[in-house]
């Protein structure tokens, strides 16, 4: 073995690692938004409380402690008026497209876009980089250099370099910068071409992604959009990931109100002169007028203020600024609309949805176009008696399943960004009769709670108190009548005793009646008067058939007009007219509905509802049947034989419906629908006895007791019916035909 060797040596010192270097980011890109919006047209009376009113993403400008949401952010409005002024820094009409954008612009794969506006000034390409960098072979981070080229082809030529850029820096977020494009004057059509100079690297250790992320047109111009309310805002684009929502809350449009009407306080002084000014106005009567003769964006064109009943409309506006309680210890109006309208619709239906804010509806009645409103008025409607009309009165009444105990009403909460949300309502006196029966309703620009909630009191309270209908034919009185109008309707078959007919002769104060009629003093005798209304004066005597009241009527009377009497006992009925069509020669036919003039006091302000009488029949005085009688008849359908129970009755006097219901053998009773004939029929009974029983009811919807059959044998089908002996299915065309035998 060889000697061991010694080995001697010392610990010696060492280099440390290199750490990469990463160079700061050079590519740093502050990019300033800045956006022109459209508000309306104009002129408009502005944002509601300057800076607060504007929001981005939901969010003010101004918080309520004054701080700025956004630092930095500027805002300019412009109402809209034919003269305004420019809006400075907006030297420029641009439209952004952003689709089909962004997409990577790579140096085998040139971006072009055609431009087909002759109108545009140039052309702005906005460009972004995710990151740009680079990674050496040794660690360090540092820029990358891109090189790329802008060129144009116009009117078909060859493609020209009108920029070639660079960029050469580092960066780790996104980067952007724009480049405009002048176009010259009067091409014709052009295309723009950008094209990536440096090669894509597709390498890890290079981040060198190019995209082109959108295309602006631009029109060069200082442009004043008269009649166009414009808001404008100019914010750091970093504080947003996106464009943000823009909203703004403001007062609309400058409309036309009448000239002794302050729209700020609700106020009218002294008596209308007819004439207009302009203000800002939420009352939903002069928006509607507004829409209707506006030329730009109404029917102005077709429609002139000549044509236009604006007396009507003065009294329906009126009546929508009384104030009102809220519902929560404060008064409010009684109707407003606040709406944004954006889309073109159709006129007609436009109106018909502003007409429905003051429960109205809007209709030409021959000369000029009116509206319609279900709001207190005269309600000594025009008279129709048996004297004056031809035939007989044809009552009817709104269905019971046709009638709503709930109402869910859709209002616009301008605490909740304008979201609609639903306002409950209910009718407690009719859930014990009818349950629970909702009403959806869709409230038409309405943003307060409180009108939510009184349009849906209105609503089923009308359907409540206002069941009955009636149609008849009159003479040429017709002529005096509108739709919409109140007319009273003085029926003795209905009431039970004469209380209508033509006087025969007339002074101011003393009237002469046409039979000895029961009048009293304090009742009130309503006459139709020469102008076409009807006045009512309280009765201050009477000898034999000449009646006097207290005060003069406003004319003088003409003979042979007709009249009516109110007392405590007896009322006469109003309604309100649907529609009036002509029906022969000098004839009309008048379809009304049930009016309740005091159910807007119970809309308002909850007031209970105490209908006057209609009647001074007894309620409970109407007879049974005086019989019921059960036959039977077979027939044969499709093969098989088919028994008919047919259930007959003779007429009662004073019975406008009966209550029919049936049995067999020892089975419970079975209603059939309440029917105005004087029989009922059950189809495919079976063998068995059968007893049938019959109420009455009367005009006051009172019934009388059941008159009962004797039970009767009626022979029909035996035990169950037989089965088929084949069953066939054959395909067709978008249907299946089946066949089926019988034994």
């Amino acid at each position: 073995m060889g000697a061991a060797l010694k080995i001697r040596g010392a610990k010696g010192g060492g280099s440390k690692p290199r750490k990469p270097y990463k160079a700061p980011d050079s590519a740093l890109s502050i990019a300033t938004a800045k956006m022109l919006y459209i508000i309306s047209e104009g002129e408009i009376a502005g944002p509601v409380n300057d800076a607060r009113s504007f929001k981005l993403d939901g969010t003010p400008l101004i918080a309520p402690d004054g701080s700025e949401a956004f630092p930095g952010t500027t805002w300019e409005f412009r109402s809209g008026s034919v003269d305004q002024e420019h809006i400075a820094g907006f030297p420029a009409a641009e439209y952004e497209q952003s689709a089909g954008l962004p997409v990577e612009l790579r140096s085998d794969a040139p971006w072009t876009r055609a431009i087909t506006n002759r109108e545009l000034s140039a052309v702005r390409v906005r460009l972004s980089w995710p990151q740009i960098w680079e990674v050496k072979t040794n660690g360090d981070q540092v820029g990358y250099r891109i090189d790329y080229t802008i060129e144009l082809s116009v009117d078909g030529g060859a493609f020209s370099t009108v920029l070639s850029a660079t960029l050469d820096d580092k960066g780790t977020t996104e980067y952007e910068r724009s480049h405009r494009v002048d176009l010259p004057q009067g091409f014709s059509s052009a295309v723009l071409r950008l094209r990536r100079l440096t090669q894509n690297r597709n390498d890890s250790n290079f981040a060198d992604i190019m995209r082109v992320k959108a295309f602006t047109e631009v029109i060069d111009a200082k442009l004043r959009y008269p009649n166009l309310a414009l808001a404008a805002l100019q914010y750091d684009a970093s504080q947003f990931s996106n464009f943000p929502k823009f909203s703004l809350l403001c007062r609309g449009r400058i409309i036309k109100v009448p000239s002794n009407y302050d729209p700020a306080t609700r106020t009218y002084t002294g008596n209308w002169d007819g004439t207009f000014r302009l203000a800002y106005s939420n009352n939903p009567a002069w928006v509607w007028y507004d829409l209707l003769l506006h030329r730009r964006y109404g029917l102005g064109r077709r429609i002139t203020p000549d044509m236009v009943d604006r007396w009507s409309l003065y009294e329906i506006g009126r009546y929508c600024d009384v104030m009102v309680p809220d519902g929560k210890g404060g008064v409010q109006p009684r109707m407003t609309t606040n709406v944004y309208i954006q889309d073109q619709v159709e006129g007609y239906a436009l109106l018909s949805d502003l007409a429905s804010v003051f429960r109205g509806s809007s209709c030409w009645n021959g000369s000029q176009v009116t509206v319609i409103a279900d709001i207190p008025g005269n309600d000594d409607g025009y008279v129709f008696t048996r004297s004056n009309i031809i035939g007989e009165f044809d009552y009817g009444a709104i269905a019971l399943p046709d009638r709503h105990t709930r109402a869910k009403v859709g209002w616009d909460n301008p605490n909740n960004e304008f979201k609609t949300e639903p306002a409950a309502v209910t009718n407690d006196d009719l859930i014990g009769v009818l349950g629970h029966r909702m009403l959806d309703i869709a409230r038409f620009g309405c943003t307060v709670e409180g009108e939510a909630i009184r349009h849906g009191v209105w609503a089923l309270k009308s359907e409540q108190y206002e069941t009955w209908t009636v149609r008849f034919t009159t003479g040429m009185e017709g002529r005096n009548i509108e739709p919409g109008q109140v007319i009273g309707v003085a029926d003795e078959l209905l009431s039970g005793r004469p209380n209508g007919g033509r006087i025969s002769a007339a002074t101011k104060r003393v009237i002469t009646l046409d039979f000895d009629a029961r009048v009293q003093p304090e009742d009130r005798l309503i006459l139709n008067l020469p102008s076409g209304k009807a006045e009512g004066r309280i009765v201050k005597s009477v000898s034999g058939r000449q009646v006097t009241v207290l005060a003069d009527y406003s004319e003088l009377p003409e003979p042979e007009s007709a009249w009516s009497v109110e007392s405590a006992d007896l009322g006469v009925m109003r309604f309100r007219v649907n529609t009036i069509e002509p029906k022969g020669m000098h004839q009309w036919e008048i379809t009304a509905v049930q009016h309740e003039p005091d159910k807007f006091d119970a809309i308002d302000h909850g007031a209970r509802i105490d209908p006057q009488p209609i009647t001074v029949l007894p309620p409970g005085v109407i007879d049974p049947p005086a019989s019921v009688s059960i036959t039977s008849r077979s027939v044969v359908s499709q093969g098989i034989a088919v028994t008919t129970m047919r259930v007959s009755w003779p007429a009662v006097k004073g019975a406008v419906a009966y209550d029919v219901e049936w049995k067999k053998d020892n089975g419970s009773w079975l209603r059939l629908p309440r029917t105005g004939t004087l029989g009922a029929e059950v189809e495919g009974i079976y063998s068995g006895i059968y007893q049938a029983k019959v109420s009455a009811v009367s005009v006051m919807d009172v019934a009388s007791v059941f008159a009962i059959s004797a039970p009767t044998q009626l022979k029909g089908k035996e035990g169950l019916p037989p089965a088929v002996t084949f069953l066939t299915a054959t395909s067709e065309l978008f249907a299946i035909r089946l066949k089926w035998g019988l034994p």
